[in-house]
């Protein structure tokens, strides 16, 4: 390309590197610093650059990019604290095995903590939350070679096994915004050729003897991206009798014989029946789990043996009994594993599945009960979302409201779980939508919308994207749990109650805006919400915010009840 971009050598070499690995899609926040870099990826065709001013919500931004295409996206920022903006979405994508390339712009070394503006010590700041991190070199006598090793290394690591973030960081010195053609030089590639070994023969064998002389096999699907291989894998599993699989939402996994609504029926289990519901054989595998109510029955009552299944390099023992680490994709694993296990006469599933219909039969019933509250607003939501639509959930309360609807797990389902902070559930929804160009309903508690309003700042907003607003005056979820229900503190220092409304945002951002206050508002507002519009859409919904505890405890109450 003989187009005039950056003089800075660096830069053109990192660009170009950039290119040949097939990277295409770049977030960048607008600084000065930065100026070579912004001005170099935005001279190529090959890239589709965003101007995202917040860091933090540029990073969500990418992150749901990401998230859809399943390619690496890179995140340019200036130096000092702008980079540090990034880390919670470089976080979350680090526990969700998301790729992205943190590219930092920063003060030439020699001006580290002397006093220099926007200077901080950048380099390795993002080092416990990345899978490989480096500094260029930028010197004029720097070596080409020293730079595309130290390049072509953050893109291996990036797409490794288990994708992941990587951060380059890139000291500049001034003059920033000076020009050049570059002479032509053709950027080494190198390529990687990764190993698809199988598990061993013997392993295999051994593991198919334990799975064919237990007859209590509970499977829990954690959060993972949709694979219809692997649900194809899973429902047949699902149909053995000593076979029971628990899934999420967010595992995006459904079937005829699958549970969903793990909490509907782990609520339910008195001491008296735990020797029925205990497994003998857990297996696990990928990401986390939202229930909090599995993670404690099965650390109280633990399985003789724990399988994990990941290609992470470390024991996720997240239930306190793990014997078994497999070091595989989970889909191949199985795949291996299915030849050789047979179905053992177990009454395992019929009791797990009669519990889960007992509980369905519940639910219903007790969702036909006058009264309007968060969970009468999650019911209304549940039966008119339309097909093919994929669904954002915000965290704390969102996502898990979400879970006791079967109707969600129809679906395709996204959540950031990975470290499962509040921030950042605006921005990831929005760059989804615009990746996916799919019709996208965020649904979302008022804390974690208004922490992330800025997320609406930016010129990429998809007409199809709609958002519902669970405004209940705060955060809900802490008149829920044990310990901050009780405590004196709950509304200033937990809830974080307030008055405040979202009409104003629609409005300053230009966006459609609905109300629901009731169950009438709330089917008039569904209908307005999905139909078509010429631009995204926001559903606030009011909820008491005193009366939605207590009647989500006195819903658990109910399914514990016989019929």
């Amino acid at each position: 390309m003989n187009k005039a971009v950056s003089d800075k050598k660096v830069v053109k070499s990192l660009i170009d590197i950039c290119i040949s690995e097939d990277l295409r899609q770049v977030v960048i926040s607008p600084g000065s610093r930065n100026a070579p870099l912004t001005l170099t990826f935005n001279a190529h065709e090959e890239f589709e650059c965003f101007s995202i001013v917040d860091e933090r919500s540029a990073g969500f931004f990418a992150l749901g990019l990401a998230q859809q295409t399943g390619r690496p996206v890179a995140l340019v920022c200036t130096s000092g604290s702008a980079l540090l903006n990034y880390a919670p979405a470089i976080s979350e994508a680090y526990y969700q095995n998301i790729p992205l390339v943190v590219i930092s712009a920063d003060r030439p070394m020699e001006w580290i903590d002397q006093a220099d503006g926007q200077t901080i010590r950048q380099n390795g700041t993002l080092d416990n939350i990345v899978k490989y991190s480096c500094q260029l070199p930028t010197s004029k006598n720097a070596s080409s070679w020293y730079v595309n090793r130290l390049v072509s290394e953050a893109f291996y690591h990036c797409r490794h096994k288990q994708p992941g973030p990587v951060h380059i960081n890139v000291p500049l010195a001034e003059p920033l915004y000076g020009k050049t053609v570059h002479p032509e030089e053709k950027q080494r590639q190198i390529k990687q050729i990764t190993s698809c070994s199988s598990i061993s023969k013997d392993a295999i064998e051994q593991l198919c003897e334990e799975w064919n002389n237990t007859d209590k096999i509970l499977i829990v699907a954690g959060m993972q991206q949709p694979n219809t291989q692997l649900q194809e894998v899973l429902k047949s599993l699902s149909e053995m009798e000593q076979v029971v699989v628990l899934s999420e939402t967010t595992s995006n996994v459904k079937g005829e014989n699958i549970i969903t609504g793990i909490d509907k029926v782990v609520s339910t289990i008195t001491e008296e029946e735990v020797h029925f519901f205990k497994p003998s054989l857990l297996i696990t595998f990928d990401g986390a789990i939202v229930s909090k109510m599995i993670k404690t029955f099965l650390r109280n009552y633990r399985a003789k043996s724990h399988w994990h299944i990941s290609l992470a390099n470390r024991h996720m023992d997240t239930y306190q009994q793990l014997t078994t680490s497999i070091e595989a994709q989970p889909l191949e694993f199985f795949k291996q594993l299915m030849p050789g296990i047979n179905t053992v006469k177990s009454r395992f599933k019929t009791t797990w599945m009669n519990r889960a219909e007992r509980s369905e039969k519940h639910h219903e019933e007790y969702l036909n009960k006058d009264g309007w509250n968060d969970l009468k607003a999650f019911s209304h939501i549940s039966t008119q979302l339309p097909q093919n639509w994929q669904v954002q959930w915000g965290n704390s309360s969102a996502i898990r409201y979400a879970q006791l609807f079967k109707e969600f797990y129809n679906q395709n389902a996204y959540c950031n779980r990975g470290t499962s902070g509040i921030d950042g559930s605006v921005s990831t929804a929005v760059g989804a939508s615009y990746a996916s160009q799919q019709p996208t309903l965020l649904v979302v508690g008022d804390l974690s919308f208004m922490y992330d309003s800025n997320g609406l700042w930016n010129n990429y907003l998809p007409s199809n994207l709609r958002i519902i607003v669970i405004n209940n005056g705060g955060g809900g979820i802490f008149r829920f749990i044990p310990g901050p229900s009780d405590s004196e503190e709950l509304e200033t220092y937990f809830e974080a109650s307030h008055q405040l409304n979202v009409q104003p945002l629609a409005e300053m951002y230009q966006l459609g805006y609905l109300y629901a206050n009731d169950e009438k508002s709330m089917n008039e507002s569904l209908s307005q919400l999905f139909a078509h519009s010429e631009r995204p859409i926001i559903l606030e919904v009011k909820t008491p915010a005193k009366e939605n505890a207590g009647v989500l405890k006195s819903y658990f109450k109910r399914l514990k009840e016989e019929l």
